[in-house]
């Protein structure tokens, strides 16, 4: 308050947002650190105002407020969105903001396939040659074809990042070098005619990262040897079947609300 009355108008603008930050019960509320102080009493402590009983208190909850049966409703206010498509696409310009976002996409999968062909180039250099002659090989035909079997997934691995990486990088690059010439109808007619190569760049890079994890799974046994290899292999393949199937759902989802 001193600082307040002595100081100019900067002063009493920094002492004003200091009483109403401290005021806040959002900023003051840590109650996910502390069980002591939930959300009732941590407002009515800090503000002498109750807390509001119809917030959800957890995230089901949240979940159940959301307005699921309003989606058709919310659908039919979004209908302006087909005059802006018809609007770009018979009249333009090309809008820069979503065609930028599109264009994020593409460069996004061009770097995850980017960083797994270097993971998998290193793990390619780095599994040894299983020697015969060695007394700890309790299975060495198995060892033998263990190492056969990740040098397969391996290779697959890098050829379909490859192309993964190399596919969104050419069509990223000729995609904004035809906005840069303002010839959106030439932008439009690219990604049109490139669809079914970027699917095959996506799905290409699922391929590789399926590979890779089934070639890791095999490294296991081959560094470990013996019954615990075996069984560590084993556990390896069992804990890459609920990550599959989780992307299974992911692509479930974003083909029924995304490209529906």
């Amino acid at each position: 308050m001193t600082m307040a009355r002595k100081g100019g108008p900067l002063s009493r603008l920094v002492v004003a947002s200091l009483a109403l930050a401290f005021s806040s019960s959002k900023l003051l509320c840590f109650y996910a650190g502390s069980p002591s102080c939930t959300p009732s009493t941590c407002s009515t402590e800090l503000t002498g105002r109750p807390a509001v009983d119809g917030i959800p208190k957890s995230p089901k909850a949240w979940r159940k407020a959301l307005p699921h049966d309003a989606v058709p409703v919310r659908q039919a206010l979004h209908l302006h969105r087909y005059l802006q498509l018809w609007r770009i696409h018979w009249i333009g310009p090309e809008n820069l903001d979503r065609a930028g976002l599109r264009v994020t996409g593409m460069d996004t999968y061009a770097i995850v396939a980017s960083v797994l062909l270097q993971v998998i180039t290193g793990f390619y250099g780095s599994v040894p040659e299983p020697d015969d002659t060695d007394e700890r090989l309790k299975y060495p035909n198995l060892h033998r074809l263990m190492y056969e079997g990740q040098m397969i997934f391996a290779g697959i691995s890098v050829v379909c990042s490859t192309y993964t990486m190399v596919m969104f990088l050419l069509c990223k690059s000729y995609s904004v070098m035809a906005l840069g010439m303002y010839k959106d109808v030439s932008y439009d007619l690219f990604q049109a005619a490139s669809g079914r190569f970027r699917l095959r760049a996506f799905w290409s890079l699922i391929i590789a990262m399926h590979s890779f994890l089934i070639s890791f799974a095999m490294n296991l046994f081959t560094r470990i040897k013996g019954n615990r290899g075996l069984a560590f292999f084993f556990v390896g393949m069992l804990g890459i079947i609920p990550v599959v199937f989780d992307w299974q759902i992911i692509y479930q989802i974003a083909k029924k609300y995304v490209y529906a």
